[in-house]
């Protein structure tokens, strides 16, 4: 009953943290409408931004890099010869850091990418945008198994229906601001718990025999392979959306995609078909531009699709389906340098349960990927954001609270995680920047002491991050 209480609290805390701005008119408490900034080219922009009197053919080339150093404090725990239980394995990814899962301290190019994008007609009906990527990130380098892929986005846009712009190809699906937003502007190095897990899918279609090793009826599989990369919030499929404007500075934004599922991938199979939903409501205080637009945005989005796998159990394949439904509802603000930003998530059905080491060598790892597949699971999480820039457009500090309760349907299986992120960024122009961040862990299963124990090994870690942008 009273952790009942504990997990309810948090949800109240977070709910008035979304709603706060609305009940306190008088403070204007950004947002970008990142539907329109990477679906389409606007009117009367050049190659270098610059506005001129007529549309531009010539391409835009771009990109970023993003290389870090981080330092893992928490403890590592691998079972040794002559041990219980006497199996070699890995009890602590969460120690390790992305995307190998190898060590707890290094310099890594986390992201190298190259993008071009444009328009293909005089009329500025018909836009494209590609990008690659050449860093070492799950893309390419999930759990340290090799999945190279190189482009992330391939997509053209339609312009021709009013109201109803069409884009098809390979792009960021509309959900979570954590997601949908470019991913070179934020300070924060790291995603918070509840993306990472529930958002931020990891593709695997090959799994071992079901599994029930807590009971209560939660059926478990263990990926045999990773092949494929992360999903990086993108999916193949066609997207109709656009931004209406309303009055007194408001606009309004609608997108409905059908994905065929299978995240960054070749696949042209819907097999996993995907449905994904997105409204947002904002009003734009007039001064600046993408991440740095001064705009107050309230958005409720969906998601909801099935997952095929293949499970053997050493003599038969049996194909298993699980639904994957993911909801989410928040607000983002920013005005004369002060950023808040708050977002409540909810997952049901296929929950991402973890990476686990299936090498029973101690001095070695084999990262796969755990599954909780049955309707009745779920998980829900959130995060509050708050930056101030002490230096307009310089300097700025920040901080960011966000949990996840993952399995909160069961007892043995359910684990809470929290986290604080407090940093420093230092811009020196547009996105080129540093950023320090200090990430303080927490985790927690209030029904499973031996998991208790694996979980008190987590630590604190440290990163430092340079963003390189052209």
């Amino acid at each position: 009953m009273i952790q009942r209480k504990t997990s309810v609290s948090k949800r109240s805390i977070l709910k008035f943290a979304l709603v706060a701005p609305l009940l306190f008119g008088g403070m204007e408490v950004n947002a970008a409408d990142w539907l329109m900034l990477q679906g389409i080219q606007p009117d009367m922009v050049a190659p270098k931004g610059v506005l001129v009197p007529y549309r531009s053919k010539v391409p835009k080339v771009w990109g970023f890099i993003q290389a870090n150093y981080k330092k893992d404090f928490g403890e590592v725990f691998v079972t040794p010869p002559g041990a219980f239980p006497n199996d070699g394995l890995n009890k602590t990814p969460f120690s390790y850091l992305n995307p190998n899962l190898e060590d707890q301290s290094g310099f890594n190019v986390f992201r190298a990418r190259l993008a071009l994008r444009g328009m293909a007609d005089n009329d500025n009906l018909v836009n494209y945008f590609f990008m690659t990527e050449f860093g070492n990130s799950a893309v390419n380098n999930l759990a340290g198994h090799d999945v190279a892929t190189y482009f992330t986005d391939a997509s053209i846009t339609l312009k021709h229906i009013p109201g109803a712009k069409v884009r098809v190809g390979m792009f960021k699906t509309p959900g979570s601001e954590e997601g949908l937003q470019a991913v070179f502007v934020s300070p924060y190095i790291e995603f918070t718990t509840m993306t990472n897990q529930q958002l931020l899918e990891r593709q695997v279609s090959n799994v071992g025999a079901a599994q029930n090793p807590l009971g209560e009826g939660i059926t478990q599989y263990t990926s045999t392979s990773v092949d494929k990369p992360i999903a990086a919030f993108r999916d193949v499929g066609v997207q109709i959306f656009d931004t209406f404007k309303l009055q007194d500075d408001w606009t309004l934004s609608y997108a409905y995609m059908y994905g065929n599922g299978t995240g960054i991938s070749h696949s042209s199979s819907n097999k996993q078909a995907t449905n994904y939903g997105y409204l947002a409501l904002e009003k734009n205080f007039g001064k600046g531009k993408g991440y740095y637009t001064e705009a107050m945005k309230f958005y409720v989005w969906g998601q909801d699709g099935k997952r095929t796998l293949d499970s053997y159990d050493g003599n038969v394949t049996t194909e298993v389906d699980a639904n994957r439904q993911r909801y989410g509802v928040g607000m983002t603000y920013y005005h004369n340098g002060l950023r808040f930003e708050a977002e409540y998530m909810k997952a049901k059905g296929m929950i991402f349960a973890g990476p686990t080491d299936i090498d029973h060598d101690p001095s070695a790892e084999d990262w796969q990927f755990q599954f909780a597949t049955g309707d009745e699971n779920e998980a829900d999480g959130g995060y509050v954001n708050l930056q101030y820039e002490i230096i307009p457009k310089k300097f700025e500090v920040f901080g960011r609270y966000d949990y996840c309760n993952r399995l909160t349907n069961t007892t043995k299986n359910e684990r809470k995680f929290k986290t604080t992120t407090v940093g420093a960024s230092y811009r020196y122009r547009g996105a080129t920047r540093i950023d320090l961040n200090y990430i303080m862990k927490d985790g927690s299963a209030p029904g499973f002491a031996k998991a208790q124990d694996v979980l008190d090994n987590m630590g604190n870690r440290i990163a430092v991050q340079i963003t390189a942008a052209f």
